[in-house]
């Protein structure tokens, strides 16, 4: 089994990669980049083009198969244009978005909001192989029609209102010679609430594998622990995405490989490389404790009676402040 580092928009941004891959990288086999979007323009957005940008990654001996920038586009022409531009810097696999629920996503027919129109999608995908065939198509390819140099996955939900939609949009998708099929085990309308549609998720594998779709399948969908993982058949998948997982435990894929729990000191070094990275990252000090933050928001299980020490931590406004709060939080809070 594999698992993968779910792209998460303003969070999985190359400090946070880098370091996670220095620290947690012997469990992560793909880190899957926020998405991109491929604009009518042609042009990616400033900070959109330095994420993916070579020379801020640092670590990856071959970054070209392990981060994997996504896409978000509505138009043939603009994810051909956005695919070409990662394989030309040396990325080897792209990642079509069509899971994002966000409203200011769907609304613009993107992400999720093109599972509301498999017709439309129908065409879009014939279109972008019909553009890139001569790339990812050759005589040397795998089961999928897939060269190891160039490769198009794809990450979707079961449906954009009800599940039953998910038998319409794998008979699609297993049409296209995909590199992987990465499937949110839920509709748009779920968002991330509720529980996962497993039953669901497994009946839409048995209609893309009976519609003859080869690419191998990655699950995704509140995978938080070793007990999560668990109950995922490796039989109908071979890999898992984790997102909220992986913030809540970072060493939870190295885990799953048979490795070691977290422990109170490399979560300590994780922590403070985080900080340099994104102080190098984000101009103002004070912004820089408001993105570990979005850390804390997860970390803070893994200490015992922790309220007064996390309120510290959220309370800063210093680095000095900030650190003095984290060294409490790991002198006084039981580490579980």
């Amino acid at each position: 089994m594999k698992y993968y580092f779910a792209p998460m928009e303003g969070i999985t941004l190359y400090p946070l990669r880098n370091i996670h891959h220095e620290i947690f990288g012997d469990g992560i086999d793909k880190y899957y980049t926020p998405f991109l979007s491929a604009h009518h323009n042609l042009r990616f957005k400033k900070r959109e083009k330095r994420d993916v940008m070579p020379e801020f990654i640092d670590g990856f001996e071959n970054y070209g198969d392990v981060i994997i920038p996504q896409i978000m586009a509505n138009r043939v022409d603009t994810f051909v244009w956005a695919t070409r531009e990662m394989w030309g810097l040396g990325y080897n696999e792209v990642n079509y978005n069509l899971g994002c629920p966000a409203a200011t996503v769907t609304n613009r027919h993107k992400g999720s909001g093109l599972l509301q129109d498999t017709e439309y999608l129908d065409e879009m995908l014939d279109g972008i192989f019909n553009e890139l065939g001569n790339f990812v198509s050759v005589d040397n390819a795998d089961s999928t029609g897939c060269s190891d140099q160039h490769r198009i996955s794809l990450k979707t939900r079961l449906g954009f209102y009800d599940e039953s939609e998910a038998e319409e949009l794998m008979k699609v998708y297993a049409k296209y010679p995909i590199s992987e099929l990465t499937i949110h085990a839920r509709v748009r309308e779920d968002f991330y609430q509720g529980k996962p549609r497993i039953d669901a998720f497994k009946r839409a594998v048995e209609i893309y594998r009976n519609a003859g779709g080869k690419a191998d399948v990655c699950y995704n969908g509140d995978i938080n622990s070793v007990e999560d993982a668990k109950n995922i058949d490796s039989s109908e998948v071979s890999a898992i995405m984790m997102g909220r997982g992986l913030l809540y435990n970072p060493a939870l894929a190295r885990q799953l490989k048979g490795g070691k729990a977290l422990e109170a000191d490399e979560l300590r070094q994780y922590l403070k490389r985080l900080y340099e990275e994104y102080a190098l990252y984000i101009p103002e000090e004070r912004n820089v404790i408001f993105k570990m933050l979005e850390h804390w928001a997860f970390l803070h299980v893994h200490f015992e009676d922790s309220e007064k020490c996390l309120k510290a931590i959220r309370k800063a406004r210093s680095k000095g402040e900030y650190t003095a709060a984290v060294n409490n939080m790991f002198a006084s809070c039981e580490f579980v």
